[in-house]
């Protein structure tokens, strides 16, 4: 069966219940006399947060932005790479939704990095009205560093694979982004994406 996207947060509650050219400027160092920012120190080495930062909410399903992007984003090169995986807690019994990290982050091989850059260069904006799968999965987070400053990248496992860019993975919610090189709102990539990322994270990933 196959549902529009915007009504796939209903389906997930009723469930519950029972990609580019040469890089950027940095965007630490976009504005005359910045430094560049080190998020990866400032959160002791750590890359993904244990609960993924919740902003606009509609309907408090804890799916965030529905809105397609304006525009296509232009990533910066990812330097070192991390793969978290989240599940969705707290739908249909009675506390607040949230996305829970699921295990540790896992580092991306250095050999798998090229091929993931170059899928991100292919990220478009979402379509107003796509057809979707009516299946239930995790949020994969990507999580890249370039000069230390993070980015990351949503890839829900479910619906419409929608992708979502945080520019402070410990404090932006997903779809929120706004540092030159990001946007906020809803893109699309290819299916290769998602699967890249299960490769990166492990076979345990498919079970």
């Amino acid at each position: 069966m196959r549902i529009l996207r915007a009504a796939v947060p209903a389906f997930l509650l009723a469930a519950l219940v029972g990609c580019g050219g040469d890089d950027p400027p940095s965007r630490a160092t976009d504005r005359p006399g910045a430094s560049p920012v080190d998020e990866l120190g400032r959160h002791g080495d750590e890359v993904c947060p244990t609960e993924l930062p919740l902003g606009d909410d509609p309907g408090g399903y804890g799916f965030g932005v529905q809105e397609p992007a304006d525009e296509s984003p232009e990533l910066l090169t990812p330097e070192r790479a991390w793969v978290c995986v989240y599940g969705l807690t707290g739908v249909g019994d009675g506390s607040k939704a949230a996305w829970r990290r699921q295990g540790e982050a896992r580092p991306v091989p250095p050999d798998q990095l090229p091929g993931i850059a170059e899928i991100l260069t292919e990220l478009e904006p979402a379509p107003q009205e796509q057809m979707c799968t009516s299946d239930l999965g995790p949020r994969w987070l990507l999580v890249f560093s370039h000069q230390d400053d993070l980015t990351g990248v949503s890839v829900d496992g479910y619906g419409c694979r929608n992708v979502l860019l945080t520019d402070e993975p410990f404090d932006t919610p997903v779809g929120e982004a706004e540092q030159p090189g990001t946007v906020p709102g809803v893109l699309t990539g290819p299916e290769g994406l998602l699967l890249a990322l299960q490769d990166a994270y492990g076979e345990l990933s498919r079970g």
